[in-house]
């Protein structure tokens, strides 16, 4: 343990915190040490009403360009997808459903033919409205103008209202008249209960002019920073709602994405199943012949008209039901799909029986 020497060796510190962080002074054994703690303050800048329109301005231009990234990745997905579908259906519908509807034709089946009430298009809810962020503007070069003019005014003022009382009449040549000048701006100067002299009177359009040039140029200014911040909340509260809207698009873009992917391989599927159906046509052709009523079959082939039809029926129901409907995922085509994997799962599973 240390004795009571080897502790009076040491330097006695006081620990300051500042900024998160810890500063140490050392103090010797001579300098008193107080009971008071010093707590020292960070100055902080202040924050002027255009820095914080343009923070706005910044945050909104980074929201909106954020959401519309995400949303532009959604579609290129679904776009990409709905390629992938329109090359399936075409094929089932072109090559594999054309070619039953011969078979069925030929040994005089009367097939159901599904035709499309409504056109076929994916169509997705994004927001139109587009948010324009502007940059922000001061108002310093206007209000120099507005400044300047005033400026001009005033000493207009001024010089038009002592000519007036001293029946000076202002034309071009007063310019070279300094005699008339200094009339008028005695005239100026005895006004304010100053001495009779010129120079008062210069001096006096000189400051009231300046002070009213500065008032208007910080009304300006300060007029055009409460728009500018008025501007900025406004713009950031409609990105906020913008940045919703994307969000609620994108979401359903993914639910309309999915269902695409899932679609695909389900058609994929009937184009394996009813090609299977085909062959077994061709053979029920080429062994029975073509008869006049589709009743005249063996019934093992009746069977495998009815079977195709219900393939026909089931996946042409599915590639003609629009998948959206006012830009979100169509109700009826996810029931549609469900009933069309049923009905593919069923007929799968009868050939592994």
């Amino acid at each position: 343990m240390a004795n009571k020497d080897e502790v009076s060796s040491f330097d006695i510190s006081e620990t300051h915190q500042k900024g998160g962080s810890v500063e140490i002074s050392d103090f010797s054994e001579d300098e008193s040490i107080n009971d008071e703690i010093i707590i020292g303050k960070e100055s902080i800048k202040a924050v002027t009403k255009n820095e914080e329109a343009r923070e706005l301005m910044k945050n909104s231009a980074q929201l909106i360009s954020e959401a519309d990234s995400d949303v532009s990745v959604a579609k290129n997905s679904v776009s990409e997808n709905v390629n992938r579908f329109d090359d399936a259906k075409s094929k089932l519908l072109n090559s594999t459903i054309t070619q039953s509807q011969v078979l069925l034709g030929k040994v005089s089946y009367d097939y159901a033919n599904i035709e499309q009430d409504e056109p076929f298009e994916i169509s997705l809810g994004t927001v139109d409205e587009k948010i324009r962020v502007t940059d922000v503007n001061t108002g310093a070069f206007s209000g120099f103008i507005l400044a300047l003019l005033s400026i001009l005014a005033v000493a207009g003022g001024w010089i038009y209202s002592a000519s007036e009382k001293l029946g000076i009449v202002l034309t071009p040549e007063l310019i070279n008249n300094q005699e008339e000048q200094n009339k008028i701006f005695e005239w100026i100067g005895g006004i304010t209960g100053a001495e009779v002299e010129p120079i008062y009177g210069m001096v006096t359009v000189g400051v009231t002019a300046l002070l009213v040039g500065w008032t208007v140029y910080k009304l300006r200014v300060s007029t055009k920073e409460n728009k500018n911040l008025r501007v900025a909340s406004e713009i950031f509260e409609k990105s906020n709602s913008y940045v919703e809207s994307q969000k609620e698009a994108k979401t359903e873009m993914e639910r309309i994405d999915e269902h695409i992917v899932e679609i695909i391989p389900v058609v994929e599927t009937y184009i394996v199943l009813i090609d299977e159906q085909n062959a077994k046509l061709q053979r029920v052709l080429h062994i029975e012949g073509i008869k006049e009523d589709s009743n005249e079959y063996h019934s093992s082939s009746i069977d495998t008209m009815k079977e195709t039809d219900l393939l026909m029926e089931r996946v042409e129901a599915l590639v003609s039901t629009p998948i959206t409907k006012d830009g979100k995922l169509n109700d009826e085509s996810v029931a549609i799909l469900s009933e069309a994997k049923s009905v593919s799962d069923y007929f799968v599973s009868k050939i592994y029986a």
